[in-house]
């Protein structure tokens, strides 16, 4: 192509003159064109790269702006917990038996939206479970407590809930939270982890993954009284799936259409001391109709609802009283059951009820007190004991429970002491001790009589242990 160019170019210079060229004209005028030709060529290639340049500094920049949209609206936490627990068990006989160096993993993966400025969405992701085992913790598909258990190395999603806000400019805004709810690590766990708290409901009555809906009234505009709300709530605290809705076997109850599902309805008001926002005062009300016997038990044949259950709770906690790093809170529950006389028979052919026979109506209490101290620069040490006793009919929902006791179910006395170094914002580190006393088995459960200790019922548990606290 380059040669046909030159061709035509030379024949037009040959025909314009009137002089008939030399052969070394004609080569001048031929290097000179083949000069010319080599700068339009860099110049065109110039032209494509600065083009170039520029589509890449656009879609750079349009990436970076789609991101930082991305980034805006949706935004990250980690957390990650390591424990070491030496533990010490003594049954009613005298038995004694040590777990040593129960090492274990707890990692969470937070996500936050803000869709919409009316619209949030809230979203953790959890695994938990000792070191060099992947065994599967005979429990850990038990809806309440998914990812709450060591088990395997499984993720879980332990909450995944959107926040709708309305009637945000009238005197009574509200809220409605529906999903898998924040009804774990409640107050008040925070202060022994260190942490913000965490989930709406007092621990001492629930510590579980729960699935539900929540409407919540805010009442400060309309009270003109500051964090005032008061809360509708709504969950399934186990689901029947029917054989005709669901592919193989059934979670619970084969085809057995007489068994209905155990739901849970609560009103909780919330409040604070005057002139102390740090405080949180918390009233409640709960009811669960037609429990369940055992909702692992896919012999439906067996398996009956057994009755209904209620729960009122109080508590109070303080933060950083009087700005001298000292917090302390109060909880107190109390339950009352209504069974139907249905029984449920257990392995060892026994017929259990409703805490008991299913024939008679039964009530437990609980508190749980404790406080913390901080001291040092900046309060990077922490001191803290807890106390919580349960009597012989109590019943908590707190199976989820974070750590590996579930002390708050204890039917006795429980007692925690712990020193804590605060690394930073992000990381801590706790070293505690743990002493149980059981007064009477069943603690944690609901079916059949809680006696006195015999034989091989555990009597006592001690633990001293280790935790690393890492959230970001």
């Amino acid at each position: 192509m380059l040669k046909v160019l030159l061709f035509f170019l030379c024949t037009s210079v040959v025909f314009a003159s009137n002089e008939t060229p030399t052969i070394q004209t004609l080569e001048k005028q031929i290097q000179e064109l083949q000069k010319e030709i080599k700068t339009l060529q860099k110049g065109h290639q110039s032209l494509h790269k600065q083009t170039q340049d520029n589509y890449n500094e656009l879609y750079d920049f349009t990436e970076s702006v789609e991101t930082k949209v991305l980034e805006d609206k949706m935004k990250f936490s980690l957390g990650l917990k390591f424990g070491d627990d030496f533990i010490d068990k003594t049954y009613a006989d005298g038995t004694h038996i040590h777990s040593d160096n129960m090492l274990t993993t707890k990692f969470m993966l937070g996500l936050h939206a803000d869709i919409t400025q009316n619209l949030k969405f809230h979203g953790r992701l959890s695994m938990y479970k000792y070191w060099g085992s992947s065994l599967t913790h005979p429990y850990s598909y038990y809806d309440n407590m998914q990812g709450r258990v060591p088990s395997n190395s499984a993720l879980y999603v332990e909450r995944a809930y959107i926040d709708y806000f309305f009637f945000q400019d009238t005197s009574l805004p509200m809220a409605l939270t529906i999903g898998r709810q924040p009804s774990t690590d409640g107050p008040s766990h925070q202060f022994k982890e260190n942490l913000t708290r965490k989930a709406t409901y007092s621990a001492l009555l629930y510590d579980g993954v729960a699935d539900g809906a929540v409407l919540t009234c805010n009442l400060s505009k309309l009270f003109h009284y500051n964090k005032t709300y008061l809360r509708f709530g709504y969950s399934k605290g186990f689901g029947y799936v029917n054989s005709d809705t669901y592919v193989g076997n059934a979670y619970i109850g084969a085809s057995n259409d007489d068994i209905k599902d155990t739901n849970v309805y609560g009103i909780f008001f919330d409040t604070t001391l005057a002139n102390m926002p740090n405080s949180l005062i918390q009233i409640s009300y709960s009811q669960m109709k037609d429990i369940i016997a055992n909702p692992l038990d896919t012999n439906y044949t067996n398996n009956k609802n057994i009755g209904d259950m209620q729960l009122f709770g109080a508590m109070l906690e303080v933060t950083n009283f009087q700005e001298k790093n000292i917090d302390f809170f109060i909880h107190y529950g109390y339950n009352k059951s209504d069974p139907n006389t249905q029984t449920y028979q257990d392995p060892n052919g026994n017929n259990l009820g409703l805490l008991g026979d299913g024939t008679e109506a039964k009530s437990g209490y609980a508190y749980w007190i404790g406080g913390r101290y901080g001291f040092g620069e900046k309060a990077h040490y922490k001191i803290g004991y807890e106390y919580n006793h349960g009597s012989k009919n109590w019943v908590s929902l707190t199976q989820g429970s974070y750590d590996l006791y579930n002390k708050l179910s204890t039917r006795g006395d429980t007692s925690e002491v712990y020193g804590m170094y605060v690394a930073n914002r992000y990381l801590n580190f706790r070293l505690g001790y743990i002493n149980i006393k059981y007064d009477y088995t069943g603690s944690g459960w609901f079916i059949g009589e809680g006696r006195k200790p015999t034989g091989q019922d555990l009597e006592k548990l001690q633990a001293v242990y280790l935790k690393m606290n890492m959230a970001y």
